[in-house]
């Protein structure tokens, strides 16, 4: 970091270029904070984290104990170990909403008195955060693997991704389903609104295929996302290929860049693919292509990797939609990807290059939530624990806390 520094001091590189290079440097030192913890209260894997986009203050978590949990960041009490340990402000405790596991959590974008979850019991379910109580809920009649609302807050309709070839549009102004997609035979698996173009969707499905819509229009599908990679020279095809599949297997995430027109799409072949965003029905364009389980930290994927091998990743059914975020600063972006084997992959976007990988789950990662401008990442999944990262820097222990310092994480307190 320091020779960053005295290059730009000596005016060698531009202030962007140092700006991206000193934010990926501290993102590359992320690791397990001492100072700060969430209490264990969930008794399954957590299947989905949301942070509000508002204060970026409250936390909530779902998954398959069927109970719902939220946190209040900024409040906190003094452990024996003089951690900040964080309980939950409130809660629905388990059996007393859904009945089945928890898929999908999130916030409505412009009110934290609102929040939503999907099930596989076939509900879509909006609450009241004051009253932890259900205001009302959709019946899709088929397994919700996500859901999702316009991050822009331009109109009330939440896409739910499910079993059936259908993505529903609900309507929370009317509490009625409005509207249906044809979209994937077999079953959508993730979605994405446009942060940009409040009515542009993206959708991904159990057939590999990714699809761009704009609700607005009779013929809605404006784009399909395809890809075929070029053939090795002692192979005869591309098995399982398609020039109408993004991904061989599921899509198990999407994300729109909030910096770009560009959407990042994972699937079950453990690739991560970066599309140039395309709503003029034109042919998608691929802009990048690399492999998150084997990264070479000098920069790109490494090639001829195969993760075929990996088949409790690829026939995983418990993480409907794997959760990338993004960090915008300086013009780069930072994926944390949940990886199989109990990590989470740090990767800069456009050229996958690996940053560092983050060790502490003890079992495998299934979501995670970045906390804007507090440089905090939360993750959770089949341990069952939520974990806080930051980078060492960010945090200031006192004497006491260093004097006191322990492996906190062994112990139940």
């Amino acid at each position: 970091m320091d020779n960053i520094a005295r290059s730009r001091a000596r005016g060698s590189i531009a202030l962007s270029t140092s700006s991206q290079a000193l934010s990926t440097k501290i993102l590359g030192t992320m690791a397990l904070a001492e100072t700060k913890r969430i209490a264990h209260v969930h008794t399954a894997p957590v299947h989905s984290l949301a942070i509000d986009c508002i204060q970026s203050r409250y936390l909530l978590s779902a998954g398959a104990d069927t109970s719902i949990q939220l946190f209040d960041l900024e409040a906190h009490k003094q452990t024996a170990q003089c951690l900040r340990q964080i309980t939950p402000l409130s809660h629905v405790a388990s059996g007393s909403g859904h009945t089945r596991s928890i898929a999908n959590i999130e916030w409505y974008p412009v009110d934290t008195g609102i929040f939503s979850t999907s099930s596989f019991d076939n509900t879509l379910r909006i609450w009241d955060t004051n009253t932890m109580a259900e205001a009302c809920q959709f019946d899709l009649e088929s397994r919700i693997h996500s859901h999702k609302l316009s991050p822009t807050g331009t109109h009330a309709l939440i896409a739910a991704a499910n079993e059936s070839a259908y993505i529903r549009l609900c309507d929370l102004r009317t509490a009625s389903s409005t509207q249906q997609l044809l979209a994937h035979q077999s079953g959508s698996t993730a979605l994405a609104w446009s942060p940009f173009q409040p009515y542009i969707l993206a959708s991904g499905g159990s057939d590999g295929m990714l699809k761009l819509w704009d609700i607005r229009q009779s013929d809605s599908c404006v784009s399909v996302f395809g890809y075929i990679p070029p053939v090795p020279s002692h192979k005869s095809s591309n098995k399982g290929e398609s020039p109408n599949r993004a991904h061989i297997g599921a899509v198990r995430s999407i994300s729109f860049s909030t910096i770009s027109d560009r959407i990042i799409s994972t699937g079950s072949d453990s690739r991560v693919r970066v599309w140039r965003t395309n709503v003029d029905r034109l042919p998608s364009l691929l802009l990048a292509d690399f492999s998150a389980n084997s990264v070479d930290t000098e920069g790109g994927s490494k090639a001829g990797h195969d993760n075929s091998h990996n088949k409790s990743w690829s026939t995983c059914t418990l993480e409907p939609s794997l959760t990338s975020i993004l960090d915008g600063t300086a013009e780069s972006e930072i994926m944390f990807y949940p990886n199989n084997d109990k990590t989470i992959a740090v990767i800069e976007v456009m050229t996958g290059r690996h940053i560092s990988t983050l060790h502490g789950h003890f079992a495998p990662v299934q979501c995670t939530a970045w906390r804007t401008k507090h440089m905090e990442l939360y993750s959770s999944g089949a341990d069952n624990d939520i974990f806080v990262w930051c980078p060492p820097a960010a945090e200031n222990l006192t004497d006491e806390q260093i004097a006191t310092r322990v492996d906190s994480w062994s112990d139940g307190n």
